[in-house]
């Protein structure tokens, strides 16, 4: 049915007086027929032809009108009809209806009621007509009886005062613009004093309620002497309808319309009512309010609306009523108080104007509430202070620490058992929620919050507020910064330790290490004026990091295998393979996942190696592009760390068997590659196999055949490098790796002497120096032959005064480990210490000191400790040498071989002059 009504409307759009005429033949031959009544309702909206409009309008009327009886469903069809009809041809319309509204006779009760619709749907078109309408219906109201035709006089009454307070509020827009409120006075006073002196007392609630609103807003159309007159007896009247009926909205609503059209004229005796008003009100204000109930809703609105207009004509005693009542016991009242504080300062401004600071200091009462309810309707109330200027007067701080408390709050883990209570972290919510309200929304804000947010961020007790505070300084601090405004130095160094621990426990106090850390980012230019720039190149590679670390943490403690292998395929099919990084954490992802699941691991990099991925042709993998021959070496290289990765931190009792037969077979295939980012990860891939063998031998006593292979394999890396300059970090990992490879080992001599060619410079020597102390060490607990230190000391001092400080320090811890291996070579125990070697540790702090002479000097003193530990046959070596190094691309190393051969000579010099001679025998 629903379907055809509405296909026959989009018919009768087109074509309606064919439609209309269908219809009006079918209802004549089938008159009990109902349905086609909302239809021809719609289609009256684009009736154009005057006769089908008579037509319709009678056909209605009389439908409407037959039965004397009220039959609701059937009648309010008719009136529907007429009244959709009446919004383009009033003047048919009131022709009819008003052939049936005759003075003396009570009319049909949906003759009154079709009315008071049409004045609803079009207020242009009745207004004219209720004058006259009004003059026929007064003498109709002492003849009714019985309540439904009491009911509809009164609807009708209350549509017609509301239709032409409407067309009197938008004459610009009325056809008739000299129409006034005195037209009509005199007939609504007729009618007020009919409803109110006899119809209000009815024992009828439904009809006491509609009386009731038709005389709120027939106030507005009396004359003020008449309205006067009336308010001492009218206000009790409509307040003891309250405890009369269970429904407040309507009383409320009429209470409202009263109180505004008594303070509009300007009204003497409203002050007599004043007091039971207050009361009243404040009843309604304090009664629970229950948001899925629509009138209850509204009768709270419309409560606030009566204060409003009262505080306009009565603001001292209104206030001072409202903030005594923050003073009682019960927690209703207080929460009603509030609920009226906060709607006076939102809309009445001017008025209040004069009271902030009583209000301030009155609201530290409800502050020192316990109850949660009470401290919502508090925040709720300090919100409104913020948007009016409150918060920046003497008390306003402490309004923000009250809502800063409050962001604090611990966890309840309790379901609530009463609807209406706030639970910690409801209010907690709220009273977050409000913070960014505040800093978002109201500019004037800014020199209250910034710093003294800051503050709160360092006191265990607001530690659960970190979260909310820190998004909110965000917020300052980058308006702050673009006006180079931003806090202290001392300030951003206290928030620099606090939010270094909270980056520790990210996920502590409701996760508050992301929001610090961004903080962290806006005052950063506080502490060093390029943290910023740092920050952007160093943190992203960071967390990327540590949530593939993450991920590789979770499947190590994962039990379902085939779970994990699903994970490690994913990691692996999605990385960024051309992003170091990524690739780094990947592997750090894949190895960590081996500690628990070695064999899945080893599986699904086998199969990973055979896969799509090390393709040139199109795949699925690359979303069918055809991948370049970068990509493949990038997707190799993640691939070869991932070995690495396993090997470091599978269990040492597993992964021993498998270095060789699986690990080592599938990388030693690229040994020979000539590409920089493979070659990177196969030395730090080594490295790491390396570390993982060391662990094995000291736990173990494990021999790894293929060092040797290993080590020439890093040498030659080296070797392919370019001599004279440092265009890769190749030489400086190689190091790294050989040091991680030669625990222990007797060819540390081979891997010095080769990697101190004459081919290279000295000035590209800094990466080797500074990896040097690490190799060096390894060889002190293990007895060598070690006959060339007269030319590794030669290489090393001069870097001594090298322009680089870390070169300088690195060069200095060098000496030290080759004096010790000296020492060691010589028979002295491992523990054994030696003076003069140990002052070269203080002689070290002087090299942080770029002047010249200090550094001469340290070069000089290092040469004396250096010259009594030397053995006399390596000395020739070391004095040819230190002639190499008077050549040395840097002048300070220049410099530096110059002195130490000074010293050298003065000190050592007798012993070459007999060396020589010796020479020169033999």
């Amino acid at each position: 049915q629903e379907q055809v009504r509405k296909s026959m409307l989009t018919l009768g759009k087109q074509q309606p007086d064919r439609v209309l005429a269908m219809c009006q033949d079918y209802l004549l031959k089938h008159p009990k027929v109902k349905l086609q009544k909302t239809l021809k309702a719609d289609l009256c909206f684009y009736v154009k032809s005057t006769p089908w409009v008579r037509t319709i309008i009678s056909l209605a009327s009389d439908e409407m009108t037959r039965s004397k009886e009220v039959i609701p469903d059937w009648q309010k069809a008719a009136s529907n009809i007429l009244v959709a009809v009446g919004n383009k041809h009033i003047n048919d319309i009131m022709e009819e209806i008003l052939s049936k509204f005759q003075p003396g006779l009570l009319p049909h009760f949906f003759v009154v009621q079709t009315l008071a619709n049409l004045s609803d749907s079009n207020v242009y078109g009745m207004v004219p007509f209720l004058n006259a309408i009004l003059g026929t219906m007064l003498p109709m109201l002492s003849m009714a009886k019985q309540d439904n035709i009491k009911w509809v006089f009164s609807s009708a009454l209350c549509h017609f005062s509301d239709s032409i307070l409407e067309y009197l509020a938008n004459l610009d827009k009325a056809p008739d613009p000299t129409v006034r409120k005195d037209t009509f006075s005199s007939e609504i006073y007729a009618a007020f004093d009919i409803l109110f002196n006899n119809w209000l007392q009815s024992r009828e609630s439904k009809l006491r309620l509609t009386v009731a609103e038709a005389v709120g807003s027939m106030c507005h159309l009396m004359a003020s002497d008449k309205l006067e007159e009336q308010i001492p007896k009218l206000i009790p009247a409509i307040l003891s309808l309250y405890k009369k009926n269970n429904e407040h909205y309507v009383i409320s609503k009429s209470l409202c319309q009263i109180l505004d059209a008594s303070v509009s004229m300007g009204s003497r005796v409203l002050e007599t009512q004043l007091d039971s008003l207050l009361f009243a009100l404040h009843q309604q204000v304090s009664a629970p309010v229950d948001y899925s109930n629509p009138p209850t809703v509204k009768n709270h609105n419309e409560v606030l609306r009566s204060f409003s207009l009262l505080a306009n004509s009565f603001p001292d005693r209104l206030v001072m009523f409202v903030l005594q009542k923050l003073e009682n016991s019960n927690e209703r009242s207080r929460m009603g108080s509030l609920a009226v504080l906060r709607h006076l300062i939102n809309s009445s401004t001017s008025t209040m104007e004069s009271k902030k600071l009583l209000i301030l200091a009155s609201i530290r009462q409800p502050m020192a509430d316990h109850g949660n309810k009470v401290k919502k309707r508090v925040v709720q109330v300090i919100s409104a202070m913020a948007h009016h200027g409150y918060l920046e007067l003497e008390g306003g701080e402490l309004l923000v620490r009250f809502i800063v408390q409050h962001c604090a709050l611990p966890d309840t883990y309790q379901k609530p058992t009463d609807p209406e209570e706030v639970t910690n972290e409801a209010l907690r919510t709220i009273c977050d929620n409000t913070l960014h309200l505040l800093t978002t929304t109201v500019g004037r804000l800014a020199d209250v919050l910034w710093p003294k947010l800051l503050y709160y961020l360092t006191p265990s007790q607001y530690s659960n507020a970190t979260t909310p505070l820190c998004k909110s300084l965000i917020v300052l601090g980058n308006k702050k910064k673009n006006n180079q405004d931003l806090c202290t130095f001392v300030c951003s160094l206290v928030c620099l330790g606090v939010f270094q621990v909270n980056a520790a426990f990210p996920f502590s106090s409701r996760g508050h290490g992301a929001p610090s850390l961004s903080l962290l980012l806006i005052l950063s230019i506080n502490i060093h004026p390029n943290t910023e720039i740092l920050w952007e190149k160093e943190i992203p590679p960071l967390l990327s990091i540590f949530l593939y670390r993450c991920v590789g943490v979770t499947l190590q403690q994962c039990f379902n295998k085939e779970l994990a292998k699903k994970q490690l395929q994913e990691i692996l099919l999605t990385a960024r393979h051309n992003d170091a990084v990524e690739r780094e954490g990947v592997a750090m992802s894949v190895g960590l996942c081996a500690n628990s699941h070695l064999e899945g691991t080893l599986a699904k990099l086998e199969e990973f190696g055979k896969s799509d991925a090390f393709k040139k042709s199109p795949s699925i993998f690359n979303l069918l592009k055809e991948r370049n021959d970068v990509e493949v070496e990038k997707v190799k290289s993640t691939l070869i760390l991932c070995y690495g990765q396993v090997a470091l931190n599978a269990p040492p009792e597993k992964i021993l068997t498998r270095i060789d037969q699986d690990i080592l077979r599938c990388i030693s295939k690229h040994f020979n590659t000539k590409d920089l980012t493979m070659k990177l990860s196969l030395i730090q891939s080594v490295g790491l196999i390396a570390r993982a063998i060391t662990e094995c031998v000291k736990k173990q006593g494990f021999v790894f055949s293929r060092k040797q292979e290993l080590i020439t394999v890093m040498l030659d890396f080296i070797k392919a490098e370019a001599a004279d300059s440092l265009r890769t970090p190749v030489r400086h990992l190689v190091m790294t790796t050989c040091a991680n490879l030669m625990y222990p080992s007797s060819s540390i001599n081979l891997f010095i002497t080769q990697v101190h060619t004459k081919a290279w410079y000295p000035c590209v020597l800094a990466p080797e120096v500074l990896s040097f102390p690490s190799v060096l060490s390894l060889t002190v607990s293990n007895m060598v032959s070690f006959h060339n230190l007269g030319a590794l000391l030669g290489r090393l001092t001069p870097r001594c005064s090298d322009p680089h400080p870390t070169v300088r320090t690195a060069a200095m811890d060098c000496i030290y480990s080759l004096l010790y291996i000296q020492l060691r070579y010589e028979g002295f125990a491992l523990n054994y210490k030696d003076e003069g070697v140990d002052s070269l540790l203080l002689l070290k702090d002087r090299l942080d000191k770029p002047d010249h002479t200090v550094l001469y000097k340290t070069c000089s003193d290092l040469t004396k400790v250096m010259s009594k530990r030397l053995p006399q046959q390596q000395l020739t070596t070391l004095v040819f040498m230190l002639f190499e190094g008077l050549v040395d691309s840097q002048a300070n190393c220049c410099r530096a071989s110059s002195v130490i051969l000074n010293t050298l000579l003065k000190n050592r010099g007798g012993g070459l002059q007999e060396l020589w001679q010796w020479d020169r025998r033999y």
